[in-house]
């Protein structure tokens, strides 16, 4: 039998006492840890957007205040969400409103709102991500696909982004970010929370470029300004909008028009009158982005002689080709200030953008000449 003394005794409580203590610190480090894992940077206060933003980073900048946020996060077993984010900045003359919308999901299943959700996707002149990103950005909105291990019953994850700021005086809102971000920045928004959201619903997250597009990429010019030198035009062919052959190459000071990215699998240009939206036409061959259009151009030409699937009509058109071996989906809408003359008539000027964007990709002529 042994006995301890009242020294062994104490020494034997202040080892307790030590041991409790060295374990709850470490039990508060791994919970600052997990804290810091879960935030963009270590205890800087709040993030945003499913913690893709944090409060002292872009999109806000210094003086900005009364941030709100209204967040639903996607989880494995429900892989959609919502961000809605609001605050203010400026002051005086300079005051605005920021709102910015970010949203999970595969869009619409029926054709008909599919279409017009798709429509409403491609501002006009929209520049591609680098790297074959399967996405796009434009100066205050973007898209972009999630990789295959995201899909939901077989349908591409989409992550969008849009946002629009009013200033002081109340004055209709504006669509962009105050700041007057440049595709290549709101670019680098998008593809932050487009991560945090394949990371949070658990599937393969989204690759990040080391580059994205310079700002110049995207530009608006008016209607008789030269050709963008990215487009190859052969010699003296009749040049017209969107540098595109045929289509009406008039003198019309009240149109614009505004050319987006213009690549081998991405080619954007929009033409407007007065500021207001007349026509937008669109070329797509990366695979993942044509991807959202199956399903919505049937199985029949839109006209003889073409060797495409679709339809063209007096509000717009969308057709689905083979372009050697791959699937390319060419559209064009209509807005509010079209002219109603051969520029903005689809059945018109959708063929001429059809050929001379398939000529420089190196597709097989599409329609009978």
């Amino acid at each position: 039998m042994s006995y301890s003394t009242p020294d062994t005794t104490a020494r034997g409580e202040r080892k307790a006492r030590l041991l409790t203590g060295a374990l709850a610190v470490t039990a508060l480090v791994a919970a600052v840890v997990a804290l810091w894992q879960t935030q963009s940077t270590p205890l800087a206060g709040r993030t945003y957007c499913w913690g893709a933003w944090p409060e002292r980073a872009e999109p806000f900048r210094r003086g900005d205040h009364h941030r709100t946020s209204d967040e639903s996060a996607p989880t494995p077993e429900r892989p959609s969400g919502h961000c809605l984010l609001r605050w203010r900045g400026g002051r005086g003359a300079g005051a605005y409103e920021q709102e910015v919308e970010v949203r999970l999901g595969t869009g619409p299943l029926d054709a008909g709102p599919r279409r017009g959700w798709l429509s409403g996707l491609l501002v006009g002149g929209d520049t591609a991500l680098p790297g074959r990103l399967p996405g796009f950005t434009a100066a205050g909105s973007g898209t972009l696909v999630l990789p295959e291990s995201c899909d939901v019953a077989g349908r591409p994850s989409v992550v969008t982004l849009t946002s629009s700021f009013t200033l002081a005086g109340g004055e209709r809102g504006r669509s962009g970010f105050s700041a007057g971000y440049s595709p290549r920045e709101t670019g680098e928004l998008l593809v932050r929370v487009a991560d945090r959201a394949a990371r949070a619903a658990h599937c393969t997250p989204t690759p990040r470029p080391n580059v994205l597009p310079p700002p110049s990429e995207t530009r608006e010019r008016a209607a008789h300004a030269a050709p963008t030198n990215s487009v190859r035009v052969k010699p003296g062919a009749r040049t017209g909008r969107c540098a595109i052959p045929g289509l009406g190459a008039g003198t019309d000071e009240r149109l614009t028009d505004t050319v987006g990215s213009v690549r081998d699998d991405f080619q954007t240009c929009a033409v407007a009158r007065d500021g207001r939206p007349a026509a937008r036409f669109t070329m797509i061959g990366r695979p993942r982005l044509a991807a959202l259009f199956d399903g919505l151009t049937g199985n029949s030409p839109p006209a003889p002689g073409w060797r495409a699937h679709g339809r063209i009509d007096a509000t717009g058109a969308l057709i689905r080709a083979d372009c050697g071996g791959r699937v390319t989906v060419f559209a064009m809408s209509t807005g509010p200030g079209r002219t109603h003359t051969r520029l903005d008539d689809p059945r018109r000027s959708f063929p001429a953008f059809v050929d001379a964007v398939g000529e420089r990709i190196g597709c097989a002529p599409l329609r009978a000449r």
